[in-house]
């Protein structure tokens, strides 16, 4: 485990999950510089909050000490002998005050928040599982005659090993795969939006970000596309240059962008955050967690699952499994099952 990697290990994650479990030093990287705190991810977000509260209190306290001399300069500079040596003696407070160096204001990261356009509710059943069973082949199923139901107030979470058929289970939401055996029942008005890396491979890299949204979306003025991705983070010439001058997070804003558009009653997102950093997982799940429609999620950020789901499924062994607890719990279950102690 690398929790007990006893050389240095320097890591780059946006699993704040992960780095509570690893770090024991946080280096932040803001403005060109470098400052290193001590603990974990938790541990580093409560230092520099505290340590930026103290900052801005001195900075606002200076402040006023600087307006108030300078006022005072201003009116009494060349007034009486006796105000005139009292502005002389701030004049020189100040001047040390400016020589020993001043707080400087805090500079906040600049926080990025995603907007989803409630869709009003469909009557339930919205989606519907009946005796589904699939395999690519006949011999090898994934899924045996599982049944549940998904609908707009539906919060879930899909989790199990790697290989059990979670990405499988989103396809036959969608219908991009039809059941072996069983059947998939769709509301007739149900939209359904799906996340994965693979729709990345989908933009045309040499079109913009603007133009793409344009062509997807014909005969929408030019301002209400730019609006439309400009409320997924992507402003300026970040919308009209080539997209394949983005970062893989900003080419997951412009998905993010396109699905929205779309207006889904239920959105399917399989490791929606791969691609993003933390304040921008934590802009997501806030948006989704306000967001009217219906939710299917398929992650390995245990954080943004304990964020947004409501329900955790357990895709295992040809069946799909409510789980009993919340994510952590089953973090908890997952710890002991591989024989390890926190």
């Amino acid at each position: 485990m690398l929790k007990k990697f006893t050389r240095i290990l320097v890591v780059i994650s946006h699993s704040q999950d992960f780095l509570n479990g690893v770090c024991t030093n946080i280096i932040h990287m803001q403005s060109k510089t470098l400052k290193i705190y001590s603990g974990n991810y938790d541990q580093y977000v409560q230092t520099r909050s505290e340590l930026e509260e103290n900052q801005m209190k001195q900075y606002k306290w200076e402040q006023d000490q600087i307006a108030n001399m300078k006022e005072y300069i201003a009116r009494f500079g060349h007034g009486s002998a006796k105000l005139a040596r009292q502005a002389q003696s701030k004049e020189k407070t100040l001047a040390k005050m400016e020589r020993g160096g001043l707080a400087e204001k805090v500079v906040r990261d600049k926080v990025l928040i995603f907007r989803f356009v409630d869709v009003g509710k469909l009557p339930p059943p919205v989606l519907q599982f009946v005796e589904v069973s699939f395999g690519y082949t006949p011999e090898n199923l994934i899924y045996k005659n599982i049944e549940f139901g998904v609908d707009l107030d539906s919060r879930v979470a899909l989790v199990g090993p790697n290989g059990a058929g979670k990405s499988t289970l989103l396809k036959l939401m969608t219908g991009d795969l039809h059941p072996t055996d069983g059947m998939v029942r769709r509301h007739n008005h149900l939209r359904i939006a799906q996340f994965h890396q693979h729709l990345a491979e989908k933009l045309n890299l040499d079109m913009s970000a603007l133009h793409y949204m344009m062509r997807e979306y014909p005969g929408n003025e030019e301002e209400k596309m730019r609006a439309a991705i400009g409320k997924f983070g992507l402003t300026g010439k970040a919308q009209v240059m080539p997209m394949n001058n983005l970062s893989d997070g900003q080419k997951a804003r412009v998905i993010f962008a396109w699905l929205a558009y779309r207006q889904p009653h239920m959105l399917l997102l399989d490791e929606p955050t791969n691609h993003l950093d933390i304040e921008t997982i934590d802009s997501l799940a806030e948006a989704l967690s306000e967001w009217d429609g219906g939710l299917v999620l398929v992650s390995h950020d245990f954080r943004l699952i304990n964020q947004v789901a409501k329900e955790i499924w357990v895709c295992e062994n040809q069946a799909v499994t409510r789980w009993g607890g919340d994510i952590m719990d089953f973090k908890q279950h997952l710890r002991k099952k591989a024989g390890l102690s926190d």
